[in-house]
């Protein structure tokens, strides 16, 4: 299976140059000045831009990050000299176009990357958002040293960052680990995805909707992603069936990733890290009763080591990660 590498990387960049990195979903957008070793310097963010038009989110995003410039600026901090993106799937990255992303409903064949090229008059890099976490976890985080790992992110909808030789699978397509639209039952949870599909199940929103599903009583409402994850860690028997029940299907989905590309190890992104065990240990034991024998081969499972920096680092890590890959002579 062949690596693919998107797009180049400025000439002029160097290990001190600095980054205007973004990191854009519907529910929460990161705007970050950082550097070419990861260091976050300032940040900024905002909430919900998921009603919004794409001109409308647009002018919002650059908003914000015209705040956070001024802002370093006062500092005498150098200007940016490129833009890192990392956004919500699915993406052309040749073409840096947003192609209906669900969490972004309207936002379709989206220019994000010209527009924001054009707004700055900077190079622009961008990966989607799985991909970008799963570089950050390769350089920064659980994965460093690792060359064949999967990220798993679980929000907004259930996505597979593939690192394969240290470097991003994207596929053909671009498409290569969207696997939250798996179907896994004929009905079920949707979250931003179809009812029953894995994302339904398995991501924060659609474990959320599970719980309501069987336990309407307790939760007459999806609760928030997080109100459930503090159910959970604090044993709370419901919650933790839920979690189950995520797990059962989630192993399901894990297993054919692990068949097919083998990795050394699997890491779990946002509410993973904070479920914990909570989440592994049901899951282990999903994929070892699916995979049957053949389950020795079961990768290293493991949580983000990032946590809630893990975001504003995968905003950078589009330019980061090309940088350091770059060509030498």
């Amino acid at each position: 299976m062949a690596v693919q590498q998107k797009g180049t990387i400025p000439e002029t960049l160097n290990p001190a140059s600095k980054i205007l990195g973004i990191n854009i979903t519907g529910l929460k957008t990161s705007v970050i000045y950082g550097d070419m070793n990861g260091l976050i310097y300032e940040r900024m963010q905002m909430e919900a831009i998921t009603g919004m038009s794409f001109p409308e989110g647009f002018d919002a995003i650059c908003a914000q990050a015209d705040k956070l410039l001024k802002l370093c600026r006062t500092q005498g901090l150098s200007s940016p000299e490129v833009i890192s993106l990392a956004v919500s799937s699915p993406v052309d990255l040749t073409r840096g176009i947003m192609m209906s992303p669900p969490d972004l409903p309207g936002w379709d064949e989206a220019p994000i990357k010209g527009r924001l090229g054009v707004r700055y008059n900077l190079p622009v890099q961008i990966e989607k958002r799985s991909n970008a976490a799963a570089l950050a976890e390769l350089h920064f985080g659980a994965g460093i040293g690792v060359q064949d790992q999967v990220f798993l992110d679980m929000e907004p909808v259930i996505a597979a960052g593939i690192i394969q030789d240290g470097n991003i699978y994207h596929g053909a397509n671009d498409a290569a680990g969207e696997i939250g639209a798996m179907r896994m039952a004929k009905t079920g949870p949707a979250g931003l995805g179809q009812p029953g599909s894995l994302s339904g199940f398995a991501s924060g929103l659609g474990m959320a909707e599970l719980a309501h599903l069987r336990f309407p009583a307790q939760w007459p409402s999806p609760p928030l992603p997080y109100e459930l994850v503090r159910a959970v860690n604090e044993g709370q028997e419901e919650a933790l069936q839920v979690i189950t029940e995520s797990a059962d299907h989630l192993g399901k989905a894990l297993l054919w990733l692990i068949f097919a590309l083998d990795p050394e190890l699997v890491v779990f992104g946002h509410p993973g890290d904070l479920l914990g065990e909570h989440l592994l240990t049901p899951l282990r034991d999903a994929v070892l009763r699916y995979g049957g024998a053949e389950a020795r081969l079961l990768p290293h499972l493991a949580l983000s080591k990032l946590g809630a920096k893990l975001d504003d680092t995968a905003a950078l890590m589009a330019t980061i990660h090309a940088f350091k890959n770059r060509p030498r002579d």
